[in-house]
């Protein structure tokens, strides 16, 4: 099939370190059924770490910074609009929550700090709980 778009996105494997231990924030998307790293496309002239940055404060409110590059994805999937598919690149950053307080926009209707195996097997996608497993094997 051909490739009619490439779409650049990045996004944050936010991790939270307290008395209740290691937790990976999921998001729920509701129209989609999916759970999901926070992620989102880069606009023109952003880095990869500041779009992470500013897609976790939209989807989440919380305001973090991009910690150690974790990789990147690569996937392809139907174009919506067009005939064709899209090639997707999502830059992945680790992210330390502190005691921030998630507050969701409205694509999100549910939101977890799961333990990291648990935040594994909830992820929908493989390629976001590959990347979580190399956040915390990194450590």
């Amino acid at each position: 099939m051909k490739i009619t778009r490439q779409l650049l996105s990045a996004g944050g494997v936010v991790i939270r370190r307290d008395r209740f231990g290691t937790r990976v924030l999921v998001l729920h998307h509701h129209e989609q059924d999916e759970w999901r790293l926070p992620k989102g496309k880069l606009k023109p002239g952003e880095s990869a770490a500041e779009g992470a940055e500013r897609e976790v404060r939209e989807e989440t409110r919380l305001d973090l910074r991009a910690g150690r590059y974790l990789g990147v994805t690569h996937y392809y999937y139907l174009d919506p609009d067009r005939s064709g598919c899209v090639s997707k690149f999502v830059f992945y950053f680790e992210m330390d929550a502190g005691e921030g307080r998630v507050v969701l926009e409205p694509t999100f209707d549910d939101a977890e700090w799961l333990p990291p195996r648990q935040a594994i097997e909830r992820l929908s996608w493989d390629n976001e709980a590959a990347v979580v497993e190399r956040a915390l094997s990194w450590r």
